[in-house]
């Protein structure tokens, strides 16, 4: 039997879907009855035999971070994809980040270990590879600098994968995939894909960095082939394209039929905000948001290399442009 953790996020949701459609008993984690609903019309979406394929999970409402045991849940269970994760950039949102993401992701491994799980296929970022302050080409090689600027999102992410490798050092086989910015169709109002939502508004302003995209699809695929193969204890970015954010930007823009984003995000406009967000932090008329490491995200020239994966396994990548296309076809029918 396979686990799949946050089996209700972006993620997590198409996982399932392709997973169902084998002939492997599924058992999945989720948190809240209305994300479990909005998989489910996920699936009468995408597949007329909606309901034997959904029908086929077995559901287990969860908090991975909390629970002091996961015995039960592990109960037949051989192989995890950990997909649970919260992702915020934000700044006030550390102590949630490293709860849900580092201490959830130590529960699991914890519980790996001492079920002997036989392998673990983990999606990370490349955000934990840490390379917000560095330009050029940025591969699996590069190691967490600690003494660059990091998102708390981005320190998370890192931590997280050192309690995967612990579990590799105890006996159980792990592959960590890192994708970059992913896109896909239908949740619009929640993950990556509200970027479709933001455009279709009138979005104005964009970063002046680039950005490292890949479809959904693509890191579903890449999930599933390397954890059916012989492959165990590597990182793989997943990476299709890097786009200047206007680039990727008015690419959405043009496919919606809106008027292109015109104002770039300056770093003298993002250090700017970033002074009158610790103002209004300190008076606590709100919450913190930006980070020196945020601006630094939105202006760096880096690019992500994701050719390492087709070197192990027979693979390749969607285009990004038609799929944006694709995409924005979903997102005006839907």
């Amino acid at each position: 039997m396979i686990l799949i953790t946050g089996g209700t996020g972006f993620v997590g949701t198409y996982l399932l879907y392709e997973l169902s459609k084998e002939e492997t008993s599924i058992k999945s984690t989720y948190r809240k009855e209305k994300n479990k609903e909005l998989t489910k019309k996920f699936f009468k979406l995408k597949d007329q035999n909606h309901p034997k394929l959904f029908n086929k999970i077995i559901w287990v409402k969860i908090d991975i971070s909390e629970i002091s045991s996961l015995d039960e849940l592990y109960s037949g269970i051989k192989k995890i994809y950990h997909c649970a994760a919260f992702v915020s950039l934000a700044k006030r949102h550390k102590k949630l980040l490293i709860k849900t993401n580092v201490e959830g992701t130590s529960n699991i491994i914890n519980y790996a270990i001492k079920h002997k799980i036989k392998k673990i296929l983990f999606v990370s970022s490349i955000a934990s590879i840490g390379a917000e302050d560095k330009d050029g080409i940025i591969n699996e090689d590069h190691s967490w600098d600690h003494k660059l600027n990091h998102t708390d999102y981005a320190f998370s992410k890192y931590n997280s994968e050192l309690q995967v490798w612990r579990g590799t050092q105890e006996g159980v086989p792990a592959v960590i995939v890192n994708p970059g910015f992913i896109i896909g169709s239908h949740f619009w109002n929640r993950s990556s894909s509200s970027i479709f939502n933001r455009v279709n508004s009138g979005l104005k302003f964009y970063p002046t960095g680039k950005i490292s995209l890949v479809s959904v699809e693509d890191v579903v695929k890449a999930s599933i082939n390397l954890m059916n193969s012989e492959i165990k204890n590597e990182r793989f970015i997943l990476v299709s394209e890097n786009l200047y954010y206007k680039e990727f930007l008015d690419l959405i823009s043009k496919n919606l039929s809106k008027p292109l984003t015109k104002y770039p995000l300056t770093k003298s406009i993002l250090y700017t905000i970033y002074f009158f967000d610790t103002i209004l932090s300190f008076l606590r008329v709100k919450k913190r948001f930006m980070s020196k490491a945020l601006i630094s995200t939105f202006n760096n020239n880096q690019e992500f290399d994701g050719s390492k994966i087709k070197k192990f396994i027979s693979f390749k990548y969607e285009k990004i442009d038609e799929k944006v296309k694709e995409i924005c076809k979903d997102y005006i029918n839907k």
